[in-house]
């Protein structure tokens, strides 16, 4: 009887197991290249096929790409979807068509990017693949190093907050945000911080936001200086164990 019992359960675990998964999310894609098999994933969204915008791209060669909108993936009868953030329309036709939508919170931590991997492995009947991540972020937060001071900043000057998600990956790379937001190239001359870590994001493109994290002055600062992945940090999620790592090297 209990064999019976366990045969029927393993049966309807199988059948729930979604066969064709889309993700409509950059973030959500990166989720599902590292949880799901390959023949489960019907699309991601282009952005996470484009190595510009992420370091997992080379994941999704091959796979089909999406506009990271619902209507446009219907045709392809998902029986999961993954997205990112709320969406009101994309929920009400969701639910008006009897597609399962699963749209996940923007994570704050890196404890809940594990969780949310976790959420997607399981549901894509992969648990071990979030497990395997979760205890990336385990050993890297039992093993971060003692903080120092430091300042990360990105296009136009902009830095993460001091507790947000980016800080908190941050802080097990052994860096301490010194603070948030506007950062004048004035006040960095004036009080340059230990560490400078510039969040790079689509370094060959030529923006005012660009050059300003490339302005001259910058090579004068009596700071370390370290350049960060900003494809990694644009989500802050799936590809951001191997960059802690390669942060913490650079570091040392």
């Amino acid at each position: 009887m209990r064999a019976a019992a366990l045969a029927g359960l393993l049966a309807a675990q199988v059948a729930a197991t979604p066969a064709r998964v889309v993700s409509l999310n950059l973030c959500t894609d990166e989720y599902l290249l590292i949880t799901a098999r390959r023949e489960q994933i019907a699309s991601v969204s282009r952005l996470g096929a484009d190595a510009e915008e992420s370091p997992l791209a080379a994941r999704a060669a091959g796979l089909a790409t999406n506009s990271g909108r619902l209507a446009d993936v219907l045709a392809a009868r998902p029986d999961l979807v993954l997205t990112m953030g709320g969406d009101r329309q994309a929920s009400a036709l969701a639910a008006r068509l009897g597609v399962r939508l699963v749209a996940l919170a923007y994570p704050q931590s890196p404890a809940e990017v594990a969780m949310q991997v976790q959420r997607v492995a399981a549901l894509v009947g992969n648990p071990a693949a979030g497990t395997a991540f979760a205890n990336q972020v385990s050993a890297l937060t039992a093993s971060a190093p003692p903080p120092r001071r430091g300042l990360m900043i990105g296009g136009s000057g902009l830095a993460p907050a001091m507790d947000g998600l980016t800080a908190g990956w941050l802080r097990l790379a052994g860096i301490a945000q010194m603070r948030g937001g506007s950062i004048g190239l004035e006040h960095l001359l004036a009080a340059p911080p230990p560490i400078l870590i510039r969040n790079v994001y689509r370094p060959g493109q030529l923006s005012a936001a660009q050059a300003w994290s490339q302005h001259p002055a910058l090579a004068r600062l009596n700071s370390r200086r370290i350049d960060a992945d900003g494809r990694a940090f644009l989500c802050g999620g799936a590809a951001m164990p191997g960059e802690i790592a390669r942060l913490r090297k650079a570091l040392s």
